[in-house]
């Protein structure tokens, strides 16, 4: 069995994945991990929280789990969680392959911002990344930005097989940001661009849930591997 480790973003939660992590709970092969980031619950002193902060947390994390007998890891990351999977599997060699969703390494798309403006777009997913910012602080932000600035280099030290899956509507991080991953990345590699979808994946209504399996299904065949994941891979989906 192998243990896949799921890290939310910058002022997410469990929520932001809580599909696909159940998901890939359902097969056999695989156990699934997932814990709330320093600062990020509700009750925390967001305020007294250092970007090192995360990445001790993870280390102690990713130790206790290698402590259980696993030897084989899997990480998924999205948006700041994406940075923090790079970290991860640039310091620890039970990583073997690593998903890094809408991956925060480069961020604000302002070209992406200013076509959903001049369309008239409906703002919910605008509003769902500013309520969670704006119950931070300056500080907090900012240590996020210590954290891009600090970890931009860990992808050329990733020995790990690597999906970049980046979406070509994302709000938050600029399309271009999936190609840059690709260029510093040292390794086995693949990008695939999620089609008309924005930064939170795998957030949404029920009317979206036949989209989240097949990007969750394309996820856990790439972490299965093979010759299935050969023949299912896209450049698009």
């Amino acid at each position: 069995m192998k243990a896949v480790l799921i890290i939310h973003g910058f002022v997410g939660s469990l929520y932001d994945n809580e599909y696909l992590m159940n998901y890939l709970e359902y097969d056999r092969t695989l156990k699934v991990f997932s814990k709330t980031l320093p600062g990020h619950h509700t009750n925390d002193n967001y305020q007294k929280v250092e970007y090192k902060d995360w990445l001790i947390f993870l280390d102690k994390w990713i130790e206790e789990i290698i402590s259980y007998g696993y030897t084989n890891i899997y990480v998924i990351g999205h948006s700041m969680g994406g940075i923090l999977a790079g970290y991860l599997a640039s310091h620890h060699k039970e990583v073997k392959k690593v998903v890094l969703i809408n991956a925060a390494f480069h961020y604000l798309n302002l070209k992406q911002n200013k076509i959903d403006i001049v369309n008239n777009k409906d703002y919910k997913d605008y509003l769902e990344v500013l309520t969670r910012v704006v119950h931070t602080s300056i500080p907090f932000f900012l240590e996020f930005i210590k954290l891009v600035k600090q970890e931009q280099s860990c992808l050329s030290k990733i020995n790990s097989e690597v999906l970049v899956l980046q979406s070509n509507l994302d709000q938050v991080v600029p399309i271009e940001n999936g190609v840059k991953i690709m260029e510093n990345l040292h390794c086995k590699k693949y990008l695939t661009y999620l089609e008309k979808e924005r930064h939170g994946v795998f957030l949404g209504d029920i009317n979206e849930l036949d989209r989240k399996k097949e990007i969750a299904e394309y996820i856990r065949i790439f972490l299965r591997g093979g010759f299935k994941w050969k023949r299912v891979w896209k450049e698009k989906i």
